[in-house]
């Protein structure tokens, strides 16, 4: 998945058009177009990356190859919890699912 790809799935997540991100992010639509077959810079990716919301790392990461695009947004979801709600996470994932550690 390319820079381009995380910022159109996560734009969608919030409802958002690419051309919203990039007038809410101050860059311009088509350099966020050009980001499928280029890189960005810090700078501009820092940008869209507050525009959006999220770390950095949440567009740039390329550990993403065989994760649906549902785990990538809970993962971006469940950091930006406390350790005290990331616990009653865990807890009401393992009560809805009946799943423990152990299996």
């Amino acid at each position: 998945m390319n820079t381009y790809e995380r910022i159109k799935e996560i734009a969608t997540e919030h409802g958002m058009s690419i051309r919203e991100v990039a007038l809410k992010a101050g860059v311009g639509e088509n350099l966020i177009y050009r980001w499928k077959h280029t890189r960005p810079s810090l700078k501009s990716i820092q940008k869209v990356a507050n525009a959006l919301n999220v770390e950095v790392e949440d567009i740039t990461s390329t550990s993403d190859k065989d994760e649906s695009s549902q785990y990538r947004a809970i993962q971006r979801k469940a950091k930006k919890l406390s350790i005290a709600d990331q616990e009653k996470l865990i807890d009401i994932m393992d009560t809805i699912f009946d799943k423990t550690d152990d299996e």
